[in-house]
């Protein structure tokens, strides 16, 4: 009888159910306390974003194409290039930005296409086409322009603006009528 051992107590494997329970409370609470840090982050972001915007009033396209427009009037013109490349990126962002589209991406022929669609007037859409068409040379080519014929274009810009500002406004004021009538 000497082979025969007492039994021995149980052993304990794998974790105890209070350091478990432990463990879970302490993973939650972290996730918790990330969670209300993220979210104060979150509030003063938002908060100190409205106030930059309190301080920086949002410019429609008319107004930001009109102030880009004198701008650029105010700039003696040194390389024509640049000077053609700059009136007509005002031109498309002015498009873009009132017909809600990618037109500083456009090519001269893909934004004539599209603002077809948006039911601008027809003599806006052929000045528009006319002007992109005759000053891509200037700004994609190797053509130099005439001073002269920049200070013009400038001018034409600016009207060709107005013109479809006018026209956007046009279009609005009957939709506007008609719903307080219905109300």
């Amino acid at each position: 009888m000497q082979d025969i051992h007492p039994i021995t107590a149980p052993v304990m494997v794998g974790l105890d159910p209070a350091q478990v329970r432990l463990m879970l409370f302490v993973v939650g609470g972290l996730a918790l306390l990330a969670l209300v840090i993220f979210l104060i982050q979150r509030f003063q972001k938002s908060r100190t974003k409205k106030q930059i915007q309190e301080l920086f009033p949002v410019m429609g396209p008319y107004d930001a194409a009109l102030g880009e427009l004198d701008h650029l009037c105010r700039e003696p013109i040194i390389d024509p290039k640049a000077f053609y490349f700059d009136l007509g990126a005002i031109v498309k962002r002015y498009i873009g930005g009132s017909y809600a589209m990618n037109a500083v991406e456009m090519t001269t022929q893909e934004l004539v296409k599209q603002i077809r669609h948006t039911g601008m007037d027809m003599a806006l859409i052929l000045e528009v086409s006319k002007f992109l068409t005759v000053s891509d040379p200037f700004r994609y080519g190797p053509v130099v322009p005439d001073p002269c014929l920049a200070e013009r274009d400038l001018a034409c810009v600016r009207q060709m603006i107005v013109g479809m500002e006018q026209d956007l406004e046009s279009r609005r004021a009957p939709s506007t009528d008609g719903k307080e009538e219905t109300a």
